[in-house]
Parts: structure tokens; sequence; C-alpha cells
């Protein structure tokens, strides 16, 4: 990888118990069936979850709509790990792949739909530019991304509950999320189009339901 990350949970010796640590204080099935709810995922169309972690989203897909062509890439090896033991746990079709960071190994136009969880609170501003544009760029024509991640606090209780994910992931790469600037880094990547469709209060502060079309 041309450019560093930060793993989920901040250090790779925390990776092992993400799975155990987010199902204890998220809402993450909740809010995983809601972002392909969102999604409106349509027989046979062919879909990328971009930053799959562990592949909870890409195996929640595939229960959800298994008439669809569905693929996760991640960055971390060691999430993509844990991923490749739980889709063959499950016997699952879906589709894992290994992603240097930089250029999406798939060409233009590929993909009908990108769906994204809690990822990008962990990429820099430029790294945040630089993945919504390879999103847009794999898109099809009339494709849609949809993302469900840590949006602008909603109220005074959100914006404190938000500074523990700050502590724990870090404050440069969350302050994006946290200043409502995701969908303005969106359309400075190409897309035209971005809504934010729903906010939903957690125990860590406000999570955000976003729609950006390509064209």
């Amino acid at each position: 990888m041309s450019s560093p990350f930060i793993p989920a949970l901040k250090y790779h010796f925390l990776t092992p118990i993400y799975d155990w640590f987010i199902a204890l204080t998220l809402p993450e099935i909740t809010v995983k069936k809601q972002l392909i709810r969102q999604a409106n995922i349509k027989k046979a169309e062919k879909v990328l979850d971009y930053g799959c972690g562990t592949g909870t989203l890409l195996l929640l897909l595939e229960e959800l709509h298994p008439d669809c062509e569905a693929i996760g890439i991640e960055v971390d090896t060691q999430m993509l790990k844990m991923a490749q033991r739980k889709v063959a746990e499950k016997n699952s079709s879906v589709q894992l792949q290994y992603y240097e960071g930089d250029r999406l190994p798939y060409e233009t136009g590929t993909f009908d739909k990108v769906i994204s969880s809690w990822v990008f609170q962990h990429l820099t501003t430029s790294q945040k530019i630089a993945s919504f544009r390879e999103i847009h760029r794999v898109l099809k024509p009339e494709g849609e991304f949809h993302m469900a991640d840590w949006g602008k606090a909603q109220n005074a209780l959100m914006r404190s509950l938000f500074f523990v994910v700050q502590v724990i992931d870090n404050f440069y790469t969350t302050d994006d999320n946290i200043q409502g600037r995701l969908p303005s880094l969106m359309q400075e990547a190409g897309f035209p189009k971005v809504q934010i469709l729903h906010n939903q209060s957690t125990l860590f502060g406000t999570l955000s339901y976003f729609k950006a079309l390509k064209s």
C-alpha cells in the first residue's frame, strides 16, 4: 500500500476483538440492513462493498439479495482473513479481494452500486477524496454510492459522545465527519448530487446515511 491506513479500533492488536466490540457497542446489524434497504438492490446487480472489513455487511447483502453479485474489497489483511473465515464457514459465494489502497482493481463502469459502512472515519481528507473518486470511476453511468458513516452531530449530546470515537480512532481523520464535510468531499470527487437520507443517534454519536449519484 502506497499510503498508510489506520486499522479498525486504531491498533492491529485489537483487530481480533473487532466483531465482538462492535456487536457490543453499536447497532451494527440494524445499521447494515438499513443501508442495504436504502441501496434498493435489484436482481443481478453487481455490488461492491468498499472496505468490507470482516465481511458482516457483505454476508447480510448475500442473505437479503442472493440473486445479486456481491464483491468485497479490503485494505487490511487481518480483517480480510477474518472475512475469509466467515465466508468459508457460511459456504458463501461472495467474492473477497485485497486492495492496495490506490486504484481499485476494476474497470471503469463495473458496478451498479457501491456500499460502505464505517470506513471513512479512518481516512485522511486526501484519502477520502481519492477513495470517492475511485468509487465514482468504477460505478456505471447510472450507478449509486450508499454509505453509512459518522456525520455531523445533531445536538450537544451527540457531539460529546463522538469525542469517544475521536479518542479511539483519532481526531485528524474524524474531523471531516464531525464537521459535516463528507458530502462536499464526495462532490469534489465528482458526484454531482449527494444526499443525507437519514440521521441516527447512537451510543457514540450521529450516524448518517448518505446517497450519491454518479450522474
